[in-house]
């Protein structure tokens, strides 16, 4: 687990390259994310999106914007009581937090 300088930079990193309005709206965000096995939200999405090929507030929209009505999510899928919503080629993975509210786990578009 990072200390809390690590987690800072995470921030930073995140943050650096956007206008106040876009930390704003990149902070709402990460409220709804759930940081797992990370130190924090914002580590969590730098390497996503990483990963998924997307620039980061560009990912975070793509997940906020994600419709899970007539998605009907698998539960039960994976160890971590997290269910899968699947639409089409995309899918978004949810875990509720210790108060019920679902938070995202991930986002991604499968490559078909």
């Amino acid at each position: 687990m990072p200390d809390e300088s690590s987690v800072d930079s995470y921030l930073y990193r995140l943050f650096q390259d956007y206008s106040n309005t876009e930390v704003i709206e990149l902070q709402q965000y990460l409220a709804e994310w759930d940081k797992g096995t990370y130190g924090s939200g914002a580590q969590i999405v730098l390497d996503h999106a990483q990963r998924k090929g997307f620039e980061p507030l560009k990912y975070l929209r793509k997940a906020d914007k994600f419709n899970t009505r007539g998605a009907v999510p698998r539960t039960g899928y994976r160890q971590d009581g997290a269910a899968v919503y699947r639409k089409g080629n995309e899918f978004l993975i949810v875990r509720s937090d210790q108060y019920g509210v679902e938070k995202i786990v991930t986002y991604g578009i499968n490559e078909e």
